[in-house]
């Protein structure tokens, strides 16, 4: 049997209470034990701990972690890691600029992909990335992260680069996405 593919998951800080104990780690957990993905996981809570990761994310060594996963909060083109802590998309596209080649981007960010269509091309020309999807709304966390579950397996085992496409697309979960105004852009320009 082969290996499943595999998730790359960068987890801001959700609460100002350390004590709090939110995090996307079950979903991925959950998806691990079905053996639909294999993950890593990082906490991130300064721009300075995100790009170490994301340099290592892209170092040969974790190429078969093709979806990059960003649960942070966020707002229109930026991901905010702690309440004091954020980075804009065009910064971050700059640290990666053309190493994703092939790679995916799921940003499970409240608003981060309420951008104009220029922006979000040119963050997937920049990096070279395949395909980039998320929210343009705020979302609910128990909705978003049973959505997040088959976006994310999709993501992985679907093949295709619109297999979430089609999966958003599919009556059971058009209602749910559109809801939260979630939005896939392909590195040839055409978005949903």
């Amino acid at each position: 049997m082969a290996k499943p593919g595999g998730v790359f998951c960068f987890e801001g800080e959700w609460e100002d209470d350390l004590a709090e104990r939110g995090s996307v780690l079950p979903t991925l957990e959950l998806l691990e034990r079905l053996r639909s993905i294999r993950f890593i996981h990082r906490d991130t809570a300064t721009p300075q701990e995100l790009r170490y990761f994301l340099e290592r994310w892209l170092t040969r060594k974790y190429s078969a972690y093709q979806v990059g996963f960003f649960a942070l909060h966020g707002s229109p083109t930026r991901l905010h890691l702690t309440d004091s802590h954020s980075v804009g998309l065009a910064e971050i596209a700059s640290w990666m600029s053309g190493q994703c080649e092939g790679k995916r981007f799921y940003f499970g960010s409240c608003s981060v992909l309420r951008a104009s269509g220029t922006t979000l091309s040119e963050f997937l020309r920049e990096t070279k990335a395949a395909m980039l999807c998320g929210f343009t709304k705020e979302v609910d966390w128990i909705e978003s992260a049973a959505f997040e579950t088959v976006v994310l397996n999709s993501m992985v085992n679907g093949g295709r680069v619109d297999s979430v496409e089609r999966l958003v697309k599919s009556s059971r979960w058009a209602p749910l996405a559109q809801h939260y105004g979630f939005r896939i852009v392909y590195q040839n320009g055409r978005s949903t």
